[in-house]
């Protein structure tokens, strides 16, 4: 009698370790998805968002943002993502709107001068003037003959529709670095929504403005690359000659 007593005692404490290991396996498998879903949320919750997401205004470069420039009246239709009206000639800018300084660049993409320019010293002038509110760097909408007959012109004013000038000009340009020109890796580096690029592009919705800003409104342009720096033309790829006109026209105001 005492051995069944001995028996029964034994199987409740090894019923009692199983669901204690059980209850423990439950938490632990808990756990461990937690941990998971930790490690899984947190890296994309600290790393920094892509230059194509999250609040962006009319135009995106490099962490800058801005709305379109204000060229005056015109007859055509003009790109202008961030819808303030038509009969305006609408430029891709970055920086604040009430900058000092207003820089209009006018390159060409298959200009190797204007692509050494955009990549390797835009980037420090956006950064030194530009992001700290000194001064508002506006893109004239420009292209030479190969240009215009290739369709590279016209397809930025399409970037520029979807506010995505600038990033898609960058593209291009390191596109033609590699020793290629392509239109739709550009395009999907640069974020942009290809079906309505591709309509926008076919349909040569903006044909008659570019015509416009290359033949009539150019500034008298006739290479490239060309700046007018508060109205001061400077021509070539001229980084150190570009600071030196910022600076007088900052000392001056």
């Amino acid at each position: 009698m005492a051995k069944t007593k001995t028996s029964s005692r034994s199987q409740h404490r090894s019923r009692r370790s199983r669901q204690r290991s059980q209850t423990w396996l439950r938490w632990g498998l808990g756990g461990a998805l937690l941990l998971v879903v930790v490690l899984v949320a947190v890296p994309s919750l600290l790393s920094p968002k892509s230059p194509g997401s999250g609040p962006r205004e009319a135009e995106w470069l490099s962490g800058i943002s801005g709305y379109s420039y204000d060229a005056g009246e015109t007859d055509y239709l003009y790109p202008n993502p961030a819808g303030s009206g038509t009969a305006r000639k609408w430029l891709p800018a970055l920086g604040e709107a009430d900058a000092p300084v207003v820089i209009i660049e006018f390159s060409d993409i298959f200009c190797s001068h204007c692509r050494n320019y955009n990549l390797n010293a835009l980037p420090e002038i956006l950064d030194e003037y530009v992001a700290t509110g000194k001064v508002r760097y506006v893109d004239h909408f420009y292209g030479f003959r190969r240009s215009l007959e290739e369709g590279a012109a016209l397809s930025t004013l399409c970037a520029a529709e979807q506010g995505r000038y600038f990033e898609y000009k960058h593209a291009l340009f390191q596109s033609l670095e590699l020793g290629t020109y392509n239109v739709g890796r550009a395009a999907r580096v640069a974020g942009i929504d290809e079906d309505q690029f591709d309509a926008c592009v076919q349909d040569q919705r903006y044909l008659d403005a570019l015509q416009e800003m290359v033949f009539v409104d150019n500034s008298g342009v006739s290479a490239t690359p060309t700046f007018l720096v508060n109205g001061t033309m400077i021509s070539g790829n001229d980084p150190e000659g570009i600071r030196r006109l910022i600076d007088e026209a900052l000392a001056e105001g």
